[in-house]
């Protein structure tokens, strides 16, 4: 009897064995540097990609130190945190390159730096329709908007005022060349503006600029709309952006829908899916300016949709 049991034990842990799913999808995961927020979202991806049989994440080290270049020999697909990641893998792995946290102005830059690899893309920016709904949903008698705008970043002007116009927002423009007239811009922005929008440029927003452009904001006493929680942190009154998890949970999502060695499909520079809300509650009484929540904007932005 006891024999019987050993052997049905044998046959069940082999039958076991045969049906157990093999990973099918071979993933190395390269950061641009060993970052807070890099870490956050590698921590948050192995997470949600954990329990997948048909995927299997390596840690293929980091540009700033060193890359395993034998995980990346073995790799189907590498994920690139970063655009340091992805120029530093883009000559060491034949394998497509699915490049995160990173604006859809550097991706481009990238695919056109590295024309000869397969390189695509899960951007940061968000759909201009958000920023809109975060502003009308924070106070809707903001009715006014300013942008400021650089070299980078001017082209989104008309896509601003059509989604401005969706959301009943007036949209003014300034468009600079420089920081020398920056203050300059900015002020005859703030003279005709309820609140002022940032969008990423490197010129008009960048680590030199935004304590100018928080300060002067300030004194005019209207609240600036930032695109990440940084901006947040610095003075922004609010911001809709998208969270090293929001980023980790698509990318986790993408992969799912991809566990084929053989045919993957890289998204030329696919829009995030999920985004997060930050508030600065010290700047919103300061200004005396209503904020709801952050839940509760969250769950205007999904709601509302445009005209």
């Amino acid at each position: 009897m006891l024999s019987q049991l050993v052997r049905l034990l044998f046959v069940l842990t082999m039958l076991a064995l045969l049906v157990r799913p093999a990973f099918a999808l071979e993933v190395a995961v390269v950061l641009s540097k060993r970052s807070a927020v890099q870490e956050a979202f590698s921590g948050a991806l192995f997470r949600e990609v954990s329990a997948s049989p048909s995927v299997r994440l390596n840690n293929a080290g980091s540009a700033e130190e060193s890359v395993d270049d034998a995980i990346l020999k073995r790799a189907d697909l590498v994920i690139a945190v970063g655009a340091e990641a992805a120029d530093a893998i883009a000559g060491r792995s034949a394998a497509p390159i699915l490049v995160t946290l990173v604006s859809t102005p550097n991706l481009r830059t990238l695919q056109s730096r590295h024309p000869r690899v397969k390189l695509g893309g899960i951007v940061l920016d968000q759909p201009l329709a958000r920023h809109m709904r975060l502003i009308r949903a924070t106070n809707p008698k903001t009715t006014r908007v300013g942008v400021l705008l650089g070299p980078q970043s001017a082209p989104m002007r008309s896509a601003l005022a059509e989604a401005g116009s969706r959301q009943g927002l007036s949209m003014s423009f300034e468009v600079i060349e420089d920081t020398d007239g920056l203050l300059p811009a900015l002020e005859r922005l703030l003279e005709t503006s309820d609140a002022i929008l940032a969008v990423p440029d490197p010129v008009a927003y960048s680590s030199s600029t935004a304590r100018p452009i928080l300060l002067t904001t300030y004194r005019y006493r209207k609240p600036l709309f930032g695109y990440s929680q940084a901006y947040v942190t610095a003075g922004a009154i609010a911001s809709v952006y998208t969270a090293p998890e929001d980023a980790a949970r698509q990318v986790g999502e993408w992969l799912a829908s991809h566990p084929n060695p053989t045919h993957v499909e890289l998204p030329a520079a696919e829009a995030p899916k999920y985004f997060s809300v930050g508030v600065n509650r010290h700047v919103a009484r300061s200004l005396l300016y209503p904020v709801p929540d952050e839940t509760a904007l969250a769950d205007a932005i999904e709601k509302r949709r445009p005209h």
